[in-house]
């Protein structure tokens, strides 16, 4: 049996996997920006900023990290000092400084992106769309792998992607957390009730 994972999940964050899930991983940092802006672009009121956009991809930079183990995009991700910075759409991305970006680039309505990333992507997006770029400032602020690695007057501080992988799995609640859909939130505790053999037979009978 292959690609579903199931994540048990408690106060302390506990996990199990039965399985590696099957995602998609290492895509272009364009295209997963390109997807972003399309669903902005979409609502009445667009807000996503050059600012805004990297946040929105560092946050599915680590949960992706945290619930799959890999990379959604093949870029770093940095500490500069008004959060974090997706290194390889930066410099695409400066010329718009502080504009709505979609107000001035329309982004293409057709994506390339795998259907488990888009569909990854909708999850993060109606988490986090109606945050404004400073609330996801400082919410990235407040979380370890910007702050354990920002060095004060440096820019491209490397933010490795266990740090994030590991505060994202450990130290968010699961309710403030986003799943690949191939991975099956089950509560640690309600397993913990009930006989252990018979809980692996009846989950892995249920994701064959």
């Amino acid at each position: 049996m292959v690609g579903k994972e199931v994540a048990m999940t408690s106060s302390k964050e506990k996990s199990m996997r039965f399985a590696t899930p099957d995602v998609s991983y290492d895509l272009d940092p364009q295209a997963v920006a390109e997807y972003i802006l399309m669903l902005d672009s979409r609502r009445e009121d667009p807000d996503v900023t050059q600012l805004k956009l990297h946040k929105l991809l560092y946050l599915a930079q680590a949960n992706y990290l945290a619930s799959t183990g890999r990379r959604l995009m093949d870029s770093d991700v940095e500490a500069f000092r008004h959060g974090p910075v997706i290194d390889a759409i930066r410099s695409t991305c400066k010329p718009y400084d502080r504009d709505i970006i979609v107000n001035r680039h329309k982004p293409s309505k057709k994506t390339t992106l795998p259907p488990d990333a888009a569909d990854f992507l909708n999850r993060i997006w109606e988490m986090y769309q109606d945050n404004s770029a400073s609330y996801l400032r400082n919410l990235t602020h407040r979380q370890d792998p910007w702050r354990d690695n920002y060095v004060e007057g440096e820019s491209h501080t490397l933010i490795p992607d266990a740090d994030m992988a590991d505060y994202f799995s450990q130290k968010v609640p699961v309710t403030q957390r986003v799943f690949h859909p191939n991975v099956i939130v089950v509560d640690q505790d309600f397993l913990d009730s009930l006989d252990d053999d018979l809980v692996v037979d009846q989950t892995l009978e249920a994701l064959a």
